[in-house]
């Protein structure tokens, strides 16, 4: 372990190893951000960008009503969600039985791939130049397309107003899409955006990010990919 002594430091006013119930996230803004539930549209390698109507798929509505189960005790305060049908439909999931207005946020929308929406991203992987010039530069898009660096801008301005709204409670969770969990992720423990492919997340999964009330201070990210029962863990197994 020497690289980590050499390499890394931890942010002024940190400690390793707080865990949600210490002092140091006590009181704190909660960000919870969840992932909506499986779609079509993801069983077949689709992009659904920000077309309309693509609602989650039986196995969808379970995993959503399983994650809504699995944090019934959390203690949400607001519900933020991207207006898409299946951010829409987990999100309500998760207000079942807590009589929570459930808020649209546009910020929070899937990512708009324009030409590439609806089409099928290992045929593009295999023959479109300009889809792989894209996947692999944050910061360039063709026309009509939202770069990645463009939506993390979007998604942190969101996450920014929901984590000091002052009206919005301890505990917030934003309902989105895979892209921009990662990238908010991403932006709040410095990940670079060229790093942010190699993070994984699963549908109908939580990440939960905590903040402390001075602003200027980093958020604690306390877990990630989070989901009930563990999908990477099954999908291993089935797997083996």
């Amino acid at each position: 372990m020497a690289w980590f002594a050499t390499t890394a430091k931890t942010p002024q006013g940190l400690h390793f190893g707080r865990e949600v119930q210490h002092e140091d996230h006590r009181g704190h803004r909660k960000l919870l951000l969840v992932r909506h539930g499986q779609t079509d549209y993801n069983v077949k390698h689709l992009l659904p960008g920000q077309l309309p109507g693509i609602p989650l798929n039986a196995e969808g509505q379970r995993e959503a009503e399983a994650t809504a189960q699995a944090i019934q005790a959390l203690p949400l305060t607001t519900i933020v969600a991207s207006p898409l049908e299946r951010t829409m439909q987990t999100a309500n999931a998760i207000n079942a039985g807590r009589g929570l207005t459930v808020r649209e946020e546009s910020e929070l929308m899937d990512t708009d791939y324009g030409v590439f929406s609806g089409q099928s991203y290992d045929t593009l992987d295999a023959q479109n130049p300009q889809w792989k010039r894209f996947v692999t530069n944050a910061n360039f898009a063709p026309k009509g397309v939202e770069s990645f660096a463009a939506v993390q801008k979007r998604a942190v301005r969101a996450a920014e107003r929901w984590r000091t709204a002052p009206d919005a409670g301890e505990w917030v969770a934003l309902v989105t899409h895979a892209d921009l969990v990662k990238l908010i992720i991403g932006h709040y423990l410095a990940i670079p955006l060229g790093n942010i492919p190699l993070i994984n997340m699963d549908n109908a999964a939580i990440s939960l990010l905590t903040f402390h009330p001075e602003i200027q201070r980093a958020p604690t990210l306390l877990c990630f990919n989070w989901t009930s029962p563990a999908l990477w863990l099954s999908a291993a197994q089935k797997q083996g």
